[in-house]
């Protein structure tokens, strides 16, 4: 069932409500129509007409012949229809109009619509509406719209519904002939034209000037923006002054003036022309490969000049000197000193006066001067004479010395003076074309050296380690301080020319020191012996020598037990290879040939043999007063969590506390006591104990 026959059905229930309850017809004016029947062309002029309803709701009903066009309601309170309709009428169509609630609906001529703001209505297109492509906005966010597309048969092509859109609405294409049908909508629709076709086009350049062999681009907008055909095409009114290109490059051929023109492809009439005029090639810069001159009468110099472009036409450089008694300059560039002053070289590129460039010239007599006028060495010593030549510009500066007595010093090319044995000579300084410059050089005896002193003495250097020993000889003016080393095992340091000693195995080396004149002092170098085990029982003189060892763990923690059932050297520690409230990461003692040494949790405990130390520092493990500690009176205390602290003389227990860092329990926080020689320290579950002399 197409729309006009839905149409007819609702007219005739229409009819049929109207009958059953009553309703009359009466006539009304051209103005104000009442409820009733009424004919365009007797009752209603033709063409396009708006009903509107000032109070409740009326229907209105449109035939054309046995054609129903229309049904539409109108509702003053524009709740769910709009109070206003819009129709294009012809003369012998039927209108029908019942009320509901009102007297009458207002009836007037529209003249030409509003394209932005077009209400409910049955348009013509070309008519009342133009032919075209539109997009379609409606106006309130909280409208919509149902809108039909009828052909010349009252037939309809297409319908849809159309909701507010705040970006991209879709285009539509109304053509000549077809009605515009469009209902449920309360306030307007914007029919906003989509031009498709070229109206002009701008280019981005209104002229444009060009040298010879250059380019320019020009770009074309065509307009309107919605145009479908955007392309244009490039002409040259003379190719032979400039060419274009497809894309609007523009050539410089040769020096003249023509047009280029762009074509709308989309309409060969729209059309946009710009003049182009074509120049020769002027210089634009110009470089000198010297800004200033600083000569000597009689030298010339040329100075270069390079024009850019490149390809100018005329790369002509006129030259000009501000003082000719001073410096000339010859078409060239040759710039020639004649007398003491200054003077100012102009080069003008000829084919553009506006481009310049200046050289400051200055003209003075040649001089070389030498840094000393005199100089005293110590014979074996060496000294650098510089000479600098004036001026700055000026050729044949090669500088030539000599010594009157060879025997005292000599001289090399550089300038480089040596001195020889005790006496006095003359440098000379000697450049073409300028006065020789003397130099006096005194030569004193040697002073030899008297001594030579280390920076260490004695070092302990773990094996693979490096340790730089520095070497000062006595007194300071020693005229050769040269120093050459000597290891005395090289199986265990090594030294370099440079005092750099490398531990290379377990052992003690003597690093010697000499002066040239056999003054020696020594450096005593001792590689500890170092033996990793793992976890595991072992046993000492038979897995790791006997010896004084410090113990550390390489990574984790884990126990080390030492001595079982011995009461001097026995160790029961946790192995930390960092520091925590539980264990310890290092224990000095002594381990002796049978003992048994259990390590459990540890993959890689390493044993460095040590000497006794002297330190009023100690950690866990055994100690013996005058070898690790000087004897005397000592507060003993902790920064540690806590730990065991045990002094032995003889067989006699001296002290058996447990020493923490603050007061427990069972702990005390500090221990005085008078140390011997002899007497034996033992030391559990603490990283630092401290000595304090009282």
């Amino acid at each position: 069932m197409n729309r006009n026959s839905s149409i007819k059905l609702l007219v005739m229930m229409v009819l049929f409500l109207s009958f059953w309850f009553g309703c009359e017809v009466t006539g009304a004016s051209a103005a104000s129509l009442g409820e009733g029947t009424y004919k365009v062309g007797e009752d209603i002029s033709a063409g396009l007409n708006n009903f509107s309803v000032q109070e409740g709701t009326a229907t209105i009903l449109i035939s054309r012949g046995e054609e129903v066009l229309l049904v539409e309601t109108l509702d003053s309170d524009k709740t769910y229809s709009s109070n206003q309709f819009s129709a294009r009428l012809r003369d012998g169509d039927a209108i029908e109009i019942y009320l509901d609630g009102g007297s009458h609906i207002e009836v007037s001529q529209t003249g030409k619509l509003d394209m932005k703001n077009i209400r409910a209505g049955y348009y013509e297109v070309d008519v009342d509406i133009p032919a075209g492509t539109y997009t379609l906005d409606i106006v309130n966010p909280d409208d919509s719209a149902y809108i039909s597309i009828l052909d010349n048969e009252y037939f309809e092509k297409e319908s849809f519904s159309l909701f507010y859109e705040e970006v991209n609405p879709d285009r539509y294409t109304f053509s000549k002939g077809e009605k515009i049908y469009i209902s449920s909508l309360i306030e307007t629709i914007n029919f906003k034209e989509v031009i498709l076709v070229p109206k002009s086009i701008t280019l981005s350049k209104t002229s444009l000037t060009l040298m010879v062999n250059r380019t320019a681009q020009l770009s074309a907008t065509v307009n309107p923006s919605t145009a479908r055909n955007k392309g244009v095409s490039w002409t040259s009114g003379n190719p032979a002054i400039a060419t274009v290109d497809t894309k609007g490059n523009v050539k410089a051929v040769k020096v003249g003036k023509t047009t280029i023109t762009a074509t709308a492809n989309g309409d060969k009439s729209i059309t946009k022309t710009i003049p182009v005029t074509v120049l020769k090639i002027i210089p634009t810069s110009l470089k000198l490969n010297k800004s200033s001159l600083h000569i000597s009468k009689k030298q010339i110099v040329k100075v270069t000049a390079t024009v850019d472009p490149k390809d100018a036409a005329d790369k002509t450089i006129l030259w000009k000197s501000s003082n000719p008694k001073v410096a000339t300059v010859d078409s060239q560039g040759n710039i020639k000193g004649l007398a003491n002053g200054s003077a100012t070289v102009t080069a003008t590129a000829k084919d553009n006066p506006k481009v310049y460039k200046k050289v400051a010239v200055k003209v003075s007599t040649k001089t070389v001067k030498v840094n000393k006028t005199g100089l005293t060495l110590t014979a074996g010593k060496t000294a650098v004479l510089k000479a600098t030549v004036s001026p700055l510009d000026s050729t044949d500066k090669a500088v030539k010395w000599t010594s009157s007595n060879t025997r005292i010093a000599t001289v090399d090319s550089k300038g480089k003076v040596s001195g020889k044995t005790k006496g006095t000579a003359t440098i000379t300084a000697t450049v073409k074309d300028a006065k020789a410059v003397k130099v006096k050089v005194t030569v004193t005896a040697p002073i030899p050296a008297k001594s030579v002193k280390l920076n260490k003495n004695s070092v302990t250097l773990g094996k693979g380690k490096t340790l730089a020993l520095t070497a000062t000889v006595s007194p300071h003016n020693t005229t050769n301080k040269t120093v050459k080393w000597k290891s005395s095992n090289t199986r265990v340091a090594t030294v370099d020319s440079k005092g750099k000693v490398k531990a290379v195995g377990s052992g003690t080396a003597r690093i010697t020191a000499s002066t040239i004149n056999g003054k020696t002092t020594a450096a005593t170098i001792t590689v500890p012996y170092v033996k990793n085990l793992s976890a595991g029982k072992w046993k000492a003189g038979k897995d790791i020598p006997a010896g004084r060892y410090k113990i550390t763990a390489k990574a984790g923690s884990g126990n080390l037990v030492i001595g079982m059932g011995t009461e001097d050297r026995f160790i029961n520690e946790i192995l930390s290879s960092e520091k925590d409230e539980f264990g310890v990461t290092a224990v000095t003692t002594d381990i002796k040939a049978g003992d048994n040494i259990e390590i459990s949790g540890l993959d890689n405990v390493q044993f460095t043999r040590v000497a006794n130390i002297r330190s009023n520092t100690l950690h866990s493990g055994y100690w013996t007063v005058g070898k690790d500690i000087a004897p005397g009176k000592y507060k003993i205390t902790t920064p540690d969590y806590m730990g065991n602290l045990f002094i032995y003389r003889g067989d006699n227990l001296l002290v058996n506390e447990i020493l923490a860092h603050k007061p427990g329990t069972y702990t005390v926080t500090s221990v005085t006591v008078t140390l011997k020689s002899g007497d034996r320290i033992g030391i559990s579950g603490l990283d630092h104990v401290v000595f304090t002399k009282r």
